[in-house]
């Protein structure tokens, strides 16, 4: 039996950019991003295969990108970028929207994390029409997020992150996709972290007043350090307004959990919207994360709020 590969040939994204509608299109990302392990260890074919597409997709879409390389395991890493013709440059004032593509070992990585690269491609889709908002706006797809290059110099984002502050680069804040596909209306299908007595009464009040249940995963986390509530605030009450998801805003610094603390260890503001990955998922990490059980309605939601978000940003 074949084992199935990334592709991205023209007959593949000519299928993608005849379909009409968000949910497909998400699908249809999803389902060849997750087709196959992306990291250093167990398959860095599949790593190589996933930076191509995504390079190709940007591409495709007119955008300008750059591959920032350094080698992790005796392995040449890419991150991503892609920019707008009507970018202003790296010193003018910006944003930048992120996420990981790489999957942990023996997952192909469906909820974890290309949901949430479809999510951001598809967004830079939608932000084609307004120019004025891609003057300010850098999208990324980082390399080696999950273990073990998770937390240590070879992380993809740690490896941006310093080289945006050593370049002086006027970010105004960052912001993290991170596992945005699986929903369930069970419940029990949700755990909470452990959070002090303070900020336990804190989410309590906030869940009451956003509708959110705590052992039902259905709602997405939105999270910043201190130095990144402003941020937070702000880009809550543009997103999560008619989104039809509840959306849980919390500031909690030791919450650790992907590529949004790489820029706060270098004091950026930046925030990671989430599914609440493991918290919530039972097939994180696992050969079961497919692209079969992911919620392609709300992602659809979680895209067109985004679009609207960053052009009010």
């Amino acid at each position: 039996m074949k084992t199935p590969k990334i592709k991205s040939d023209p007959e593949t994204f000519r299928q993608l950019n005849e379909r009409e509608s968000l949910d497909e299109r998400l699908v249809l990302i999803v389902k060849n991003l997750a087709a196959e392990q992306k990291n250093t260890f167990l398959n860095p074919a599949g790593l190589a295969h996933a930076a191509d597409y995504i390079e190709a997709f940007f591409l495709g879409l007119g955008l300008k990108t750059m591959r920032q390389t350094y080698e992790a395991d005796g392995v040449e890493c890419h991150n991503i970028e892609a920019v707008g013709s009507s970018f202003q440059g790296r010193a003018k004032p910006h944003y930048i929207l992120g996420a990981h593509y790489d999957s942990a070992l023996g997952a192909p990585g469906a909820d974890d994390n290309i949901s949430a690269v479809a999510v951001m491609l598809e967004t830079a889709r939608g932000l084609l029409a307004t120019p004025e908002v891609l003057k300010h706006l850098r999208f990324v797809a980082y390399v080696n997020e999950e273990a073990p290059h998770f937390s240590t110099e070879t992380m993809g984002s740690y490896v941006h992150a310093r080289l945006c502050r050593a370049a002086g680069d006027n970010i105004l804040g960052m912001i993290c996709l991170e596992s945005l596909g699986y929903y369930s209306n069970e419940s029990g299908s949700q755990e909470l972290p452990e959070m002090s007595e303070e900020m336990l009464a804190l989410s309590a009040t906030l869940m009451v007043e956003r509708g959110i249940t705590p052992d039902v995963g259905n709602f997405l986390a939105l999270v910043g350090d201190e130095a990144s509530q402003e941020l937070l605030m702000r880009f809550d009450a543009l997103f999560s307004k008619s989104l039809g998801v509840s959306v849980m805003p919390m500031v909690n610094p030791e919450m650790r959990l992907s590529d949004q603390f790489s820029y706060w260890d270098v004091g950026y503001p930046a925030l990671m919207l989430t599914d609440t990955a493991f918290f919530r998922n039972p097939n994180y990490h696992e050969p079961s994360d497919t692209f079969d059980t992911l919620n392609y309605c709300i992602m659809a939601r979680i895209t067109r709020n985004l679009i609207e978000a960053l052009q009010k940003l």
